[in-house]
């Protein structure tokens, strides 16, 4: 298995700044940002329902992944402006290699009574 790792699809940079389009494809119910810490770890489950977008706006990190049917890997890293589509029934593991923000997008948002998040470690 090999993810596509997908750049930004469009940036405008002018005198009044920088605009970005940072994907331009799915239906998504909800949206995730966050700064995370060098070495933190995020994941070690996968989703039977919903499909993740996840891009770092600033920093790296290093991604593991296992489908859990067919038990295959993959690793590989993001770099700032840079971001992947996770497939359901796909368990990762992403470890900032630095201080990073990052964007996130969910197929389906969450809900507590049918959360869709299973255990699976890629990584400890």
């Amino acid at each position: 298995m090999s993810h596509e790792i997908l750049p930004t699809t469009f940036e405008r940079k002018d005198e009044r700044g920088v605009f970005r389009e940072i994907l331009n494809e799915g239906q998504w119910e909800a949206l995730i940002s966050g700064s995370m810490n060098p070495q933190a770890v995020i994941g070690n489950h996968y989703h039977k329902k919903t499909d993740i977008f996840f891009h770092i706006s600033k920093g790296s990190a290093r991604i593991k992944t296992i489908n859990i049917d067919t038990r295959s890997r993959d690793e590989f890293l993001l770099q700032s402006g840079q971001g992947v589509i996770l497939p359901v029934n796909e368990s990762h593991a992403i470890r900032f290699l630095e201080q990073s923000d990052f964007i996130m997008l969910k197929s389906l948002k969450y809900d507590s009574a049918d959360p869709d998040t299973f255990n699976f470690p890629v990584e400890e």
